[in-house]
């Protein structure tokens, strides 16, 4: 475990002064989540993608998670039984570094969600990055930077352990907090608690959409949105952390 998302190039994590506290992460890899109603779509990741299937669980009545690992990273397809709309998230595009790829290659599951196969290296990816389309770059950078605390590596890039996210500033991006209905659908970062690293969001200005509360015995969790509403779940696995605060 440790302090913030800022690693030396050689692994040594290090802290970013003058920045806000950073956020306590235990794993180094964000995971990424998105919903449909196409059963093919789980064929797509790993027949297509190329990703490792690792298991599959129940949500709720009508909706299973089928998870899928790309070094570290959980790809979590939820198939839900229907769909009630077509809202989606800034979330645009999941791009996954592959060190055998002189050029990207790009593809898209059924439902139109896009991955893109890069060389590794390419926009500073190095294992997985996240293009997430937004309306203000400005407001964007400072919330991860200030309120979250990732690391900023470029004007329009900021990266917490192995993953990076990309800004592209649109002014037709999704704005306002409305929970996506298929597609791309949130962000998930693993830390050690999740109730203090919400309440440092909230104490620097950030928005709670899901208050803290218990999965069961596997993991509490609590959802905040950035500036245009995207969702970044955190998430406090018992796996890793022990015990869960009783609610």
């Amino acid at each position: 475990m440790w302090r913030g998302c800022a690693k030396h190039a050689e692994g040594a994590e290090v802290d970013v002064p003058g920045e806000a506290d950073m956020i306590e992460i235990v794993k180094e890899q964000l995971d990424v989540g998105l919903v449909s109603e196409n059963p093919e779509v789980v064929d797509f990741w790993r027949d297509e993608a190329g990703l490792v299937f690792d298991h599959s669980i129940p949500v709720v009545k009508g909706q299973v998670q089928y998870r899928f690992d790309e070094r570290g990273t959980v790809v979590k397809v939820n198939v839900r039984a229907a769909l009630s709309g077509d809202q989606r998230s800034g979330i645009q595009e999941l791009l996954i570094a592959r060190d055998d790829l002189e050029a990207p290659r790009e593809m898209a599951d059924p439902d139109g969600n896009r991955v893109v196969l890069v060389p590794t290296g390419t926009d500073g990816v190095t294992q997985i990055g996240v293009r997430i389309s937004v309306r203000d770059l400005g407001r964007t950078m400072a919330y991860y930077r200030n309120v979250l605390g990732f690391e900023e590596e470029a004007p329009n890039r900021v990266r917490c352990g192995d993953s990076v996210l990309l800004f592209d500033e649109r002014a037709d991006a999704p704005s306002g907090f409305v929970l996506a209905q298929r597609g791309w659908l949130y962000l998930t970062v693993q830390i050690r608690d999740c109730d203090a690293e919400t309440a440092r969001v909230e104490a620097a200005g950030g928005e709670v959409a899901v208050r803290p509360m218990n999965l069961g015995a596997v993991a509490r969790m609590a959802m905040v949105r950035d500036p245009d509403g995207n969702l970044l779940e955190i998430s406090q696995r018992a796996q890793w952390t022990g015990p869960l605060p009783e609610e």
